[in-house]
């Protein structure tokens, strides 16, 4: 039997499926059939520590004279538990069955004080939302700005490309392709430059050049294939290489992207 002070008046709370109420004299809980007892005892604690701290929240504005006259209005009363629920309050929980009952209450009784900081809180994320509409909006200007400016036309011809592959690879033997050789011809040379010079690996940057790297690190040869080429007989010229360096144990990679 647990002897607390409370006001004579009755308070339900939950639902038909968890809950409880008390009345002078009486303190019950409604398990569940389908919540295991470690279930409710972790949604209890958590529920319990969170009106705890809202009920501290209000404590100062609320009950600031409650030490003394508290006990002047309150009178004696009995509560009645379960088995289980006096089990439980014993063994298992960190708050007495009087700790619950007066956090019910400074909950109940700072309902009010609790809607006003929702109202609050209401305002303060209206506030937000239109500093991220804002935001959006100026977003969606600056995409349509960028939308409506035509790109620049930096696609290099055959010669500034070779001017560039001098400067990237000034050690190096420039030798570019085009439609004047057939894919079959394009082929065995890589393929026979790829023998004499013994290369370590080979490298292909997009469908634009090829390069050879020998085993002290040179590169002697850089292969580049003009813009008259068709992408399906680079490809098909790609294939070919990667095939006979897979066969010849020599390493092999593709970039997406060439540096021009």
């Amino acid at each position: 039997m647990y002897t607390c002070l409370w006001y004579s008046k009755k308070f339900v709370f939950g639902n038909e499926r968890f809950g409880g109420s008390y009345t002078p004299g009486e303190f019950e809980f409604n398990f569940p059939e389908d919540m295991s007892r470690e279930e409710f005892e972790k949604i209890f604690t958590s529920r319990m520590k969170a009106f705890q701290k809202r009920g501290n929240e209000f404590a100062e504005e609320f009950f600031e004279n409650s030490s003394k006259s508290r006990k002047e209005k309150l009178k004696t009363l009995s509560i009645r538990v379960k088995p289980h629920t006096k089990e439980f309050f014993k063994n298992n929980s960190i708050l007495s069955p009087r700790d619950v009952l007066e956090m019910y209450e400074n909950f109940n009784n700072s309902s009010e004080a609790f809607i006003n900081s929702l109202l609050e809180e209401e305002k303060e994320l209206e506030k937000e939302l239109l500093e991220v509409q804002e935001k959006l909006h100026n977003a969606k200007l600056f995409k349509d700005k960028l939308s409506e400016i035509e790109p620049e036309n930096d696609v290099l011809n055959d010669e500034d490309k070779l001017i560039k592959l001098q400067e990237m690879y000034e050690n190096s033997e420039i030798k570019s392709f085009g439609n004047e050789a057939s894919v079959g011809k394009i082929q065995s040379e890589i393929i026979k430059s790829i023998q004499i010079y013994n290369t370590l690996d080979v490298s292909v940057y997009g469908k634009d050049y090829l390069v050879l790297t020998v085993y002290t690190n040179a590169q002697p040869v850089v292969y580049y294939f003009k813009n008259e080429c068709s992408d399906g007989d680079i490809s098909e010229i790609i294939e070919h290489v990667k095939e006979y360096c897979g066969e010849n144990d020599i390493g092999f990679r593709s970039f997406e992207n060439s540096n021009f």
